[in-house]
């Protein structure tokens, strides 16, 4: 309770200086005989994004005007939208944001990638600084969203444990757990903090398949997050993120209930064959929901290709389901084992319509400079899956297609500008062409048999209507 009461303290004295701002303005425009007004940006920004006296990015020097200008427009451009499931509406007007100090300098990292590379260290060790200003003292909502963003553009996947404990320490995970309690009242502050805590599991599903979740009891949060779609303060991104979260808590399932041990067994037993198959079969009735079923309000992005955002978390989930076949296998037993060959060769094909997908992506290739720290975990997913998987399963696959797409993985890698992990996988190319005395085709050739295809690859098929 006295927290609480503190908190309340503290915003009433934030209301008190707004206030007080405000009526020094009205006394100077007075005597000039001027109206004032505000901007829809500030009626708009409310608690989440307040005005600070005491920060201007670029009065503290981190930028200068014209830089933050341009910094600012190149991800209000093309960076705002990357991340399908983060509110879009976190991102104010230039003049509103660049008085947050993370978020204003966090919107600088990213974008430094693409229009001044040189000061991106600059601008990270500057977020560093901010960051560690929140090891202790009180800290907001909007501090947390500009972490999230930072961990998920950097690749920092060590920051990700200290985010949840802050969102805990915050009480985003409160506010989910009430978002299914009819008996309280949504406001716009608990759906925006469960909102918060939804995006953080969001990415804890995707970047800790192998590794342990930073969100302790995960699966018990997700069947509340519908609750989002029926709340007065419901956004557009809120079904974008119910759908991604419908599909990695699959993944997440298959994580929980299948234990490493029943995989290494010479044959898969009946019973993980039957959760195996019906996982597989619960990713493809989830991607149908979405393409068929789901109210189009989830789709609020302009651009045409975007109707296949999808396609890559499908393919990728499809790979970790089936691919979970191939654990702790050895190549001299699994042609014996039937149907783990087919599992695995299933995983392959997914692993191959994620390349190529986004191989095929002019967008997602452009993007490649500035978001390979996000964009690409699906990519050396999908790669080092394939390495390991042609080892066991090469006789049961086409492996010409497969090496093919795998080159076509070495070329986004290095197009992201990873030279050196482009370099590995073409030296393990050239050793597995060796091994299965197979050629690849003409770069040349498989683009020619890919544009032949046309658009059928962004053409959403009905996966149960066949």
């Amino acid at each position: 309770m006295d927290s609480l009461e503190e908190r309340h303290q503290k915003e009433l004295r934030e209301l008190q200086s707004a206030v007080s701002r405000l009526c020094d303005r009205l006394e100077s425009t007075a005597e000039n005989g001027c109206g004032v007004s505000l901007s829809n940006d500030e009626l708009l920004a409310g608690p989440q994004v307040r005005d600070t006296d005491s920060f201007d990015i670029v009065r503290c020097g981190t930028v200068t005007e014209d830089e933050w200008e341009e910094l600012y427009n190149f991800f209000d451009e093309h960076c705002r939208t990357v991340i399908a499931f983060m509110d879009d509406q976190l991102y104010s007007a230039a003049h509103v944001i660049r008085k947050q100090p993370l978020m204003a300098t966090v919107i600088c990292v990213i974008a430094s990638k693409a229009v001044h590379p040189e000061k991106y260290t600059t601008y990270l060790d500057a977020a560093d600084k901010i960051v560690s200003t929140t090891f202790s003292g009180a800290i907001d909502l909007y501090t947390v969203q500009a972490m999230m963003l930072l961990a998920a553009w950097t690749g920092r996947h060590r920051l990700w444990g200290y985010i949840s404990s802050v969102a805990v320490e915050l009480g985003l995970n409160m506010a989910a757990s009430k978002l299914g309690d009819v008996s309280v009242e949504h406001t716009a502050e608990l759906v925006g903090s469960a909102r918060t805590w939804f995006s953080l599991c969001c990415f804890d599903l995707m970047i800790n398949l192998n590794r342990p979740f930073v969100v302790y009891s995960i699966m018990d949060y997700l069947p509340v997050a519908s609750q989002l779609l029926v709340s007065p303060h419901c956004r557009p991104v809120d079904y974008r993120l119910c759908a991604y979260l419908q599909g990695f808590s699959i993944t997440a399932e298959a994580k929980t209930q299948i234990a490493n041990a029943e995989l290494q067994l010479n044959s898969l037993s009946d019973s993980v064959d039957q959760r195996l198959t019906a996982l597989d079969q619960k990713i493809d009735r989830w991607f149908y929901h979405i393409n068929n079923s789901m109210e189009p309000l989830y789709q609020t992005f302009a651009k045409k290709q975007d109707r296949n955002r999808f396609m890559v978390p499908y393919a990728f989930l499809k790979i970790y389901v089936n691919g979970l076949a191939l654990h702790g296998k050895v190549s001299q037993h699994v042609s014996a084992d039937t149907d783990r060959v087919a599992f695995i060769e299933k995983a392959l094909d997914s692993a191959c319509l994620l390349l190529q997908t986004q191989f095929e992506s002019k967008e997602f290739r452009q993007m490649l400079p500035y978001s390979g720290d996000y964009n690409l975990v699906t990519t050396y997913y999908a790669i080092e899956f394939m390495l390991k998987a042609l080892e066991v399963a090469s006789g049961a696959v086409n492996c010409g297609l497969v090496l093919s797409r795998l080159r076509q993985g070495a070329q986004l890698l290095e197009e992201a500008g990873a030279a050196e992990s482009a370099d590995k996988v073409r030296d393990e190319l050239h050793m597995l062409e060796q091994v299965m005395r197979t050629s690849l085709p003409p770069e040349g050739l498989v683009a020619d048999l890919d544009q032949a295809a046309g658009e059928s690859l962004f053409d959403i098929p009905n996966l149960l209507d066949r």
